[in-house]
């Protein structure tokens, strides 16, 4: 059969310890243990890209088209005929098999979106484990769920991409939701349309960063999925430029962009936006319905820089919202208005632009030592009195920073780093890196954008499309694939070269991307980690980062979970631009922990770790939850650690500001078309 011919050439040479891992009896036997078979799919699909890396050289920018399903010759078609009968590979009921078929071009099932890997005894080939995934329960007959318009649409009422199912970028919630993707604005009403007729409920999802269910948490049958990632704009609201009366400038674009697609544009031109984040790879719809926040030190929240919206309602009409009072409630709004088409940013203009990276090892971890790195060796543009610590011969050049900290590899004397920029005047004469505009910056950007990549759902597409359907796929961290790593492939050792990996690996991408085009983001992937963050007065700084040292470690000799990543910080000054702001107008620090989930035993492991740190954080610091991450870990009457507590959830804003955000709401979505997901829990009044 086919999973047991020989795996492809490649493998011996590229993967030669994945080689020597496969047990040789999965070769012969038919009877394969689970822990075989997924040894050997590691090792297949490692093959597979290195085929397909392989398979590319020579072509313009590596952006050759990849090889479709392949099957080994030896595969009967009539065999097939047998087997990939009934609900196991028939999804929809159609007669005709949608599961089944194995990519070795891949290395995975053909039609991710799907069909998963689902090993059953007796299974004696890897294409015969490709099975439906769990959304064609029965139990969803006559729900969105089992909408074969929605999970397949054929244009007889409206035309758009299927994306299967939602799930979030970090893949810790996957739901049965469909997942759709129009393109023009006449498919959009007819969307909501047809949902009205159903009684279902529409959430919009950007590019699937944020944690948890703020686009929906798949508990109701009814509710499905609608992305702009395929969606294209009428005129300026595509993308335009307008000067405004005081010489500055501001940029229209398409709410389904990504930060890249706009920097594509504006970069050339010597434009940013206020505050930047990490990485591209979110859209910009997402970004203003949420508290997406960058390391600008003078610089709040990213939606606070959205001027004009441009909003398709309930009823699918579009207007402008340009008045300040009105754009408030649409700032952060988690989607429960309407749907976001277009955005007007408020650009900043910089003549030069210093990208670099600071790491130093601290000689002790001290309160001292923690705020010296800050003030004088990261230059941090904050107040040198915020704290009496770390004196105050700083020189505050930097106007962003990006800090980690590395407590997994040296307890006493840990390493902290920061990703920092200058711009203009700032810019340090001595500095031998890009500060202008890099010379065939268009083309370079053009380059990022058609990149070939391939997500482990989807298959290849370029980096541009990725980018904007579901946010990339995930960065290789150490040179593997973190990911799609051996679960033999555990604990401190693998704990300890991540966490460090993660800071050397800065300066490297902060130098490539500011050769390239040098516009402050040093990310075009990220790591597929969890994420919780919080917001603490900086006063008390030290004290989480301190608490988040005493986790780390205490972690290292477990064999349940290891804290595999860098404690990360940044501050942000927030100003009073959307009624639901999270936290008040200010400067504050923003801590944040993060770890990947394969060196976990289960999930109940790092929830438990997550809790941990959050109790203290919130009891004991007072700190305020980032929206778009994880938050609000309790215990269920099970047992078992769970996110996003309701009863956490009803205490993030005061009564006077649900009511008042409630109130609008009814106004702009009466019938309730989109309220659902996460936001009901948080304008909910809390229980006695």
């Amino acid at each position: 059969a086919d999973s047991f011919a020989p795996p492809p050439p490649l493998l011996r040479r590229v993967m030669p310890e994945a080689w020597a891992m496969a047990p040789r009896s999965a070769l012969r036997c038919t009877a394969v243990p689970p822990l075989a078979v997924a040894a050997l799919i590691a090792a297949f699909r490692a093959a597979g890209a290195a085929s397909a890396a392989v398979a590319t050289e020579g072509c313009a920018d590596g952006a050759c088209p990849l090889a479709a399903v392949e099957r080994p010759a030896v595969e009967s078609v009539l065999l097939q005929r047998d087997w990939r009968q009934g609900p196991d590979y028939d999804c929809n009921g159609d007669g005709t098999p949608d599961c089944g078929d194995w990519d070795w071009s891949l290395g995975m099932c053909h039609l991710q979106a799907y069909c998963g890997f689902q090993v059953r005894l007796g299974d004696w080939s890897l294409a015969k484990s490709c099975r439906c995934r769990r959304c064609s329960d029965p139990k969803f007959q006559g729900t969105a769920f089992a909408d074969g318009q929605l999970s397949n649409p054929d244009g007889s009422i409206f035309n758009a991409m299927a994306w299967g199912t939602f799930k979030v970028w970090a893949d810790h919630l996957d739901t049965c939701a469909p997942w759709i993707m129009p393109k023009t604005e006449e498919d959009i009403r007819k969307v909501l349309a047809y949902a009205k007729s159903k009684g279902y409920k529409v959430r919009i999802s950007g590019a699937g960063h944020s944690a948890g269910g703020i686009v929906t948490d798949g508990k109701d049958q009814n509710t499905f999925v609608i992305s702009l990632a395929e969606y294209t704009a009428e005129g300026e609201w595509e993308f335009g430029l307008r000067d405004m009366p005081d010489g500055s400038k501001r940029a229209t674009v398409n709410a389904g962009w990504t930060q890249a697609h706009l920097y594509q544009k504006i970069r050339p031109l010597g434009f940013f936006l206020p505050a930047q984040t990490a990485g591209y790879f979110f859209a910009l719809g997402g970004i203003v319905a949420n508290s997406v926040h960058g390391g600008a030190y003078n610089a709040g929240f990213v939606h606070a820089y959205a001027t004009r919206l441009r909003v398709m309602s309930h009823d699918g009409s579009i207007r402008v919202i340009d008045r300040e009072e009105e754009v408030r409630y649409w700032r952060n709004s988690f989607g429960l208005l309407g749907i976001i088409l277009g955005i007007e940013f408020q650009l900043e203009h910089r003549s030069k632009l210093q990208m670099y990276s600071v790491a130093k090892k601290l000689p002790h971890w001290s309160p001292d030592e923690f705020w010296k790195f800050i003030k004088e060796s990261a230059e941090a543009d904050i107040p040198m009195d915020i704290v009496p610590e770390g004196g105050s011969s700083g020189t505050r050049e930097s106007w962003n920073g990006e800090y980690f900290i590395d407590y997994i590899n040296n307890a006493d004397e840990p390493t902290i780093a920061v990703y920092a920029q200058k711009a203009n005047s700032s810019v340090d004469v001595e500095f031998e890196g890009e500060v202008g505009i890099p010379e065939n910056v268009e083309a370079n950007y053009a380059k990022i954008m058609r990149k070939r990549v391939v997500d482990d759902w989807h298959g290849a597409m370029t980096w541009g499309e990725a980018a904007r359907r579901d946010g990339a796929p995930p960065i290789e961290v150490a040179g593997v694939d973190v990911n799609d790593m051996l679960k033999s492939f555990r604990w401190l050792g693998l704990a300890m070269i991540m966490s460090r990996a993660a800071i050397t690996n800065i300066p490297r991408l902060a130098r490539n991307l500011a050769k390239k085009v040098n516009d402050g983001f040093f990310l075009t992937q990220s790591p597929e980690a969890l994420a919780a963050a919080y917001f603490v007065e900086p006063s008390k700084a030290f004290a989480a980062m301190d608490f988040l040292r005493d986790v780390q470690l205490a972690s290292r000799g477990d064999r349940e979970f290891v804290w595999n990543l860098p404690g990360e910080f940044r501050f942000i000054k927030v100003e009073d631009k959307a009624v639901l702001q999270p936290i008040p107008a200010g400067l504050w620090f923003n801590a944040q922990m993060i770890s990947m989930e394969a060196l976990a035993r289960d999930e109940q492991q790092w929830k438990q770790e997550f809790m941990k740190i959050e109790k203290y954080w919130v009891n004991d610091l007072g700190a305020k939850p980032h929206m778009g991450k994880l938050w609000g870990f309790h215990r269920t009457e099970a047992g078992e650690v769970e996110a996003f507590s309701e009863r956490f959830a009803c205490t993030i804003y005061s009564s006077e500001t649900k009511a008042r955000f409630d109130e609008y709401r009814r106004q702009q979505d009466p019938e309730g078309l989109f309220f659902s997901g996460l936001g009901p829990k948080l304008l909910a009044p809390c229980p006695p």
